[in-house]
């Protein structure tokens, strides 16, 4: 097979005129050849396309490339939008220091909430006094509860033991001014480690760690089944939570956690490769003591279930982080080995140290990590099993990659991250995924998505076989197949494009890809001006719309305030219709049962 594209194509077209063909060429780099790296990217830093001039700093962060720090750190200074978010993000990333001193002088005024939120996040990345100053005095002052949240976050990344009471301090205190938001709750179990086990026992579920202890604390051990979990002590967790003894609770949970980091760490000495791994475990260690030190919250909570819950939950959540980061510290050894390494993997939770992960990539053990994959594909080990072969792009991974996109969801974290991972496969692998995808060993979902990379005039053939005899019912989505034939860049493309954009009522995602294909071919696309006019169009209702949910979300920063919204006459307040039953107070179906013990749960 002969290739239409190749690596260096995608990277010459980077620095052409029409930011069409520029979108098409990175998108190529980023998700085909994601183990490559290329300077020329530094050149779409200051791109007049918003989402190239996001996206560059971002690729050069995760391939490294300190050396353009400063042009990263220009381009923070001159833009607008969501540019110097991405850019100061992008910094974090790399750890650059140099750029401290024009943070701390934006933080005073950012000029935008999306720029604050990226100062927050290189505030937090960057462990010196002055950074960590700033995000106390921002913990202290920020009303908006949304930016309060990653402040607090940020703050904490800082791994002193000391924020942790000035972070519940606050967060408590809103609570006096009845402003209080449990959301917050979520950002403080983010920098702990324990972000994905709190969203496990808050969002995804139907029971409340209150109500129904008993099934909660199953289901989050059975979804996380690297998680060991001592019998007598879940035991006795669910005995104190059925009694309310919530200050017993968070006691015991708190002994237990202080033995394990103590075994972890015996000589209270942490060598520099477990550093990351010893703050987060002190910090949770922090939470739990502070909070066992809190009588009048757990008197607080027999009155606030919503209260209680979130707060039972994060407490879960820093004693899960605790227990998953068991897992790591072998891996984290110098001379850790594949077998550990491997172990690593199998037993992580939703934060596999990136340490591991490269050292990983760099030993490439290839039949040991096609033996990891589970046959029921539903633990994290297996998302980052997935995500390593991407990143080790070994050309033997194709039969188990397809086999995750055949036995996944496409709603599954698993799922998309098997696309990039297929995707990113060294070019040695091109011909037996598009062997796979003709012999109809994967569906129109993923095979659109996956031929889109595989720039062959064979992959357009298939493309549109696919398209107009085999296609699923549900699969006529103009927008998938017209992305697909702009990856391939054949020329051919160019007459389908402009006979379903002729044709079709729907079609209004061709004219961009049409447009590409005829920039790269220096096709005259007699459309273009209706094309432009389209867009142009699109781009007005945007900008309508972005205006619209501009007030909206200021009016409802400011709901509050006499005035803050339009036409209140109209709007019509909820009104229950029966009293509010407490969950202690009698069932109202006449049982004499207390209502959490009968029909709360129904």
């Amino acid at each position: 097979m002969n290739k239409l594209w190749d690596y260096k194509d995608y990277v010459n077209h980077l620095s052409h005129e029409n930011r069409l063909v520029r979108r098409w060429a990175f998108k190529a780099l980023e998700s085909h050849y994601p183990n490559r790296y290329t300077d020329k990217v530094c050149n779409l830093i200051s791109d007049k396309d918003e989402h190239l001039a996001c996206a560059a700093p971002k690729y050069l962060a995760q391939h490294e490339a300190v050396q353009h720090a400063p042009a990263i750190l220009e381009s923070f200074k001159s833009s607008q939008g969501i540019i110097p978010s991405n850019c100061a993000s992008a910094l974090a990333k790399m750890y650059y220091e140099p750029a401290i001193d024009v943070m701390l002088e934006h933080f005073i005024n950012p000029g935008s909430a999306e720029t604050f939120l990226g100062i927050l996040d290189y505030l937090g990345k960057i462990h010196r006094e002055k950074c960590r100053d700033a995000l106390k005095s921002a913990v202290f002052q920020m009303k908006d509860t949304f930016l309060l949240g990653s402040a607090m976050a940020s703050l904490l990344r800082h791994h002193n033991p000391e924020d942790v009471k000035l972070v519940l301090d606050n967060y408590f205190e809103l609570g006096d001014r009845n402003n209080r938001n449990d959301m917050l709750l979520k950002n403080i179990s983010f920098p702990l480690g324990g972000g994905s086990y709190f969203s496990d026992l808050t969002e995804f579920g139907q029971n409340n760690i209150l109500v129904n202890p008993v099934e909660t604390i199953k289901g989050l051990t059975l979804k996380n089944s690297q998680i060991e979990m001592d019998e007598i002590l879940r035991k006795n967790m669910i005995m104190s939570l059925e009694n309310e003894q919530y200050e017993d609770f968070v006691t015991m949970i708190m002994f237990d956690s202080r033995n394990i980091v103590n075994a972890r760490y015996p000589k209270n000495n942490c060598p520099e490769f477990l550093s990351e791994l010893f703050g987060q475990d002190t910090m949770c260690i922090s939470l739990l003591e502070d909070l066992s030190k809190r009588p009048t919250v757990w008197k607080q909570i027999k009155h606030s279930e919503e209260l209680g819950a979130s707060l039972i939950s994060l407490i879960i959540s820093a004693y899960f982080a605790i227990k998953e980061r068991n897992a790591y510290q072998k891996a984290l050894y110098p001379e850790a080995g594949v077998e550990e390494l491997i172990q690593a993997v199998k037993n992580s939770g939703s934060i596999l140290p990136r340490q591991t992960q490269k050292k990983i990539k760099e030993l490439s053990p290839i039949s040991e990590l096609k033996a990891t994959l589970t046959n029921d594909l539903m633990t994290w080990g297996d998302i980052w099993t997935v995500r390593i072969m991407g990143q080790i792009g070994n050309k033997d991974f194709v039969p188990d990659l397809i086999r995750v996109l055949r036995n996944s969801d496409s709603m599954d974290y698993i799922y998309s991250d098997a696309l990039r991972a297929i995707n990113a496969l060294d070019e040695s692998a091109d011909e037996s995924i598009l062997t796979a995808i003709k012999n109809k060993e994967l569906g129109d979902w993923e095979s659109f998505p996956i031929l889109e990379y595989l720039p062959y005039s064979e992959a357009y053939d298939l493309a549109l076989h696919r398209w107009e005899n085999e296609s699923d019912d549900d699969m006529g989505s103009y927008e998938i197949f017209s992305f697909c034939l702009r990856g391939i860049g054949d020329r051919r493309g160019i007459e389908k494009l402009q006979d379903i954009y002729a044709n079709e009522n729907n079609a209004v995602y061709i004219g961009d890809s049409l447009e590409c294909l005829g920039e790269i071919h220096t096709v005259d696309i007699p459309e273009l001006p209706d094309i432009i006019k389209s867009r142009k169009e699109r781009d007005e209702r945007q900008k309508d719309r972005e205006k619209e949910l501009n007030e909206l979300a200021k009016n409802y920063r400011e709901k509050k305030e006499p005035g803050a919204l339009e036409n209140r006459a109209n709007i019509v307040p909820f009104k229950r219709d029966t009293p509010k039953v407490g969950r202690n107070e009698p069932c109202p179906c006449g049982s004499g049962k207390k209502y959490k013990k009968c029909c709360l749960n129904k």
